[in-house]
């Protein structure tokens, strides 16, 4: 794996308050693992659970981190990261309700499949380490699109 010198928002087409990510850890060709800790203050902070984050987010932290993937090779052919889209989340599956702030989670994510078309499916997991020290295990599969023109794709 190449350990890059890329910033999450060197390499995402989001802006803040929306990137997630904290940092990457490390990527090659098919696979990348990215980290961050669970902030006090997100806009996914539920009241309804103490104000920790909903499981659920974890779909928001893996597709950001296949997206952060594939900004990583764009950067590095001297392009900007282009626009994908989430389509959808198969086998999702989580050992815990939700992430307090403060938790540490490492996502990994790996292409499985790569078509011609723009559609891509990942195996992809977060985990981490609760609080009070239960393990943290989140596992699904993405799919995503990357269309050729994103702009031209939108205003059809």
């Amino acid at each position: 794996m190449t350990h890059p010198h890329y910033l999450p928002h060197e390499v995402l087409p989001h802006a803040a308050p929306m990137i997630l990510l904290d940092r990457i850890i490390q990527f090659d060709a098919h696979r990348l693992t990215a980290a961050l800790t669970v902030p006090a203050d997100s806009l996914f902070n539920d009241p309804e659970l103490g104000g920790a984050v909903p499981a659920y987010v974890a779909i928001e932290y893996m597709a950001q981190a296949i997206a952060a993937l594939d900004g990583c090779h764009a950067r590095r052919s001297g392009q900007a990261p282009k626009i994908g889209f989430l389509l959808g989340t198969r086998h999702f599956a989580s050992n815990v309700p939700s992430f307090k702030p403060g938790t540490q989670l490492t996502i990994c994510v790996n292409e499985v499949i790569k078509g011609d078309n723009g559609m891509a499916v990942f195996a992809a997991s977060v985990n981490g380490v609760t609080t009070d020290g239960q393990v943290i295990t989140v596992n699904a599969r993405i799919n995503g699109f990357q269309p050729e023109n994103p702009s031209d794709f939108l205003s059809n």
